[in-house]
């Protein structure tokens, strides 16, 4: 049973790392779109550096999370 349970925290955590990144992205990339229609600028290329720049910082920053977490538990077991 341990070892599903590790297989399952696995694949959540790069289910949770790959929507992070994408969301940042897709989001910041649909803005800049918007406004190049709209405002007819050229905020496209600004903005998907922004979401891919945003996304790999939430995902630094939640990998930190969950080894410092694995850290902590393995501390507590010793």
């Amino acid at each position: 049973m341990k070892i599903n349970k590790d297989i399952v925290r696995s694949l959540s955590l790069i289910t949770q790392l790959g929507i992070t990144i994408l969301t940042s992205v897709f989001l910041c990339m649909f803005l800049g779109l918007w406004l190049d229609r709209k405002f007819s600028t050229h905020f496209f290329i600004p903005f998907l550096i922004l979401g891919v720049g945003g996304g790999l910082s939430g995902a630094w920053k939640l990998i930190r999370n969950v080894s410092q977490d694995e850290e902590d538990n393995d501390d507590e077991r010793t």
